[in-house]
């Protein structure tokens, strides 16, 4: 049965006009955008209207700290306060890591626009254990679910895709293997049910370990349609 999932190129830049340069590009051949305003140099929530106003395609807002996995090296509580003013802008998607104090603060509403992510850049735990952590994240009702672990390992593989088999009935789950070793779940898990493929713009340097481009993601969008 085929699942369906949704490409989304991954927008950066090291100043507000490179990064808005990027999502014009962006707008021209994307279906989505995950903002990464992480890596604006002295991004503040004076810019949020700046970015989201030339935004017209379903996005995700993201502004992870380098602790989180992300970019932004400026104090927690800056993070905390620009990643909640995000929830009153009409991005799709507003993404916070699963151990993020803000979490405390969301209601119903916002939820609906939360995508909770896992980033584990030092290797992929046990099953037994990503599966008591999809557990936790389920309980807090987010829109989106979405673990990433680096892949140090072969070995590692199976243990995302048996993850990934755990997505319940319209469970959004995105489940990604980071990593040059975890380029094939990139790749194949979209279609396995992996809900969102995320891909980096052509010519820009990957902001995380083994993305690929769309281009690069064409064979198994083209096998996909006709299966």
């Amino acid at each position: 049965m085929k699942k369906k999932f949704q490409i989304c190129t991954v927008v950066q830049g090291k100043n507000l006009v490179t990064f808005l340069r990027n999502l014009k590009k962006a707008h021209a051949s994307s279906a989505m955008v995950e903002l990464r305003a992480d890596s604006i140099k002295d991004f503040n929530s004076d810019d949020l209207p700046i970015i989201k106003g030339p935004t017209k395609l379903p996005s995700i807002f993201t502004f992870r700290h380098k602790k989180e996995g992300g970019l932004f090296t400026g104090p927690v509580t800056q993070q905390k306060e620009i990643l909640k003013e995000a929830f009153d802008f009409d991005f799709t998607y507003v993404d916070v890591a699963c151990d993020n104090a803000i979490l405390e603060d969301l209601g119903p509403k916002q939820k609906k626009q939360l995508l909770l992510s896992y980033h584990n850049n030092e290797g992929t735990p046990y099953l037994e254990d990503l599966l008591d952590l999809l557990e936790d994240m389920r309980a807090v009702r987010p829109a989106i679910i979405k673990i990433a672990t680096l892949v140090t390992d072969y070995d590692d593989i199976p243990i995302l895709a048996a993850l990934l088999k755990k997505a319940k009935k319209d469970e959004k789950l995105v489940v990604i293997g980071m990593g040059r070793k975890g380029e094939i779940t990139r790749l194949t898990f979209p279609s396995l049910g992996s809900h969102i493929a995320y891909v980096t713009m052509k010519g820009e340097k990957n902001i995380a370990p083994g993305m690929l481009t769309e281009a690069q993601l064409k064979p198994i969008i083209k096998y996909f349609n006709k299966h």
